[in-house]
């Protein structure tokens, strides 16, 4: 399930986070994914 944190909700919950916040949309997703 780790694999998918990116794509679904949660993925968009942070990138709405980082959009309120300042950051760059994917700042911190780049944490959960796996490679």
């Amino acid at each position: 399930a780790i694999d998918n944190l990116g794509k679904g909700a949660a993925g968009q919950a942070v990138q709405n986070a980082n959009l309120m916040s300042g950051f760059s949309q994917d700042y911190g997703l780049e944490l959960l994914s796996v490679k």
